[in-house]
């Protein structure tokens, strides 16, 4: 009993830890290939509907993806309709993605080879 209890406790915390993580759009991204294939599960599988919990899980993605994609979806639930709308989704997060990333430090990788290589062409 007390075991059960301590793995319930380990495993809500789990959970606390991964809801408080950064939402950043690679992880969205990541979200959304997931998304996209219990959606194409559907199809294949011959459901008309898309299971609630699925539902729950897309409307956090298009939230954080584009505002107006929630609305979008509305109370369809056809995994045709919602493959459109998570390729949309897939696309403002690709965008944000590059956005969010700034231009890259650049190293120089022979730095002390180019100042000796610029000493010894000064000296002759």
């Amino acid at each position: 009993m007390l075991q059960e209890t301590v793995e319930e406790q380990q495993r809500d915390l789990r959970w606390h830890r991964r809801r408080q993580r950064a939402m950043t759009p690679r992880r969205l991204l990541q979200e959304s290939d997931e998304l996209l294939f219990w959606v194409e599960e559907c199809l294949v599988q011959e459901i008309r509907i898309v299971p609630g919990w699925l539902v729950a899980r897309l409307m956090v993605v298009l939230r954080h993806a584009h505002p107006e994609l929630p609305g979008r979806l509305g109370r369809e639930r056809r995994p045709e309709q919602m493959m459109e709308i998570i390729y949309d989704a897939q696309a403002a997060l690709m965008a944000q993605g590059c956005k969010n990333r700034g231009p890259a430090e650049v190293i120089p990788l022979f730095a002390r080879a180019r100042e000796r290589m610029l000493r010894e062409a000064a000296t002759l």
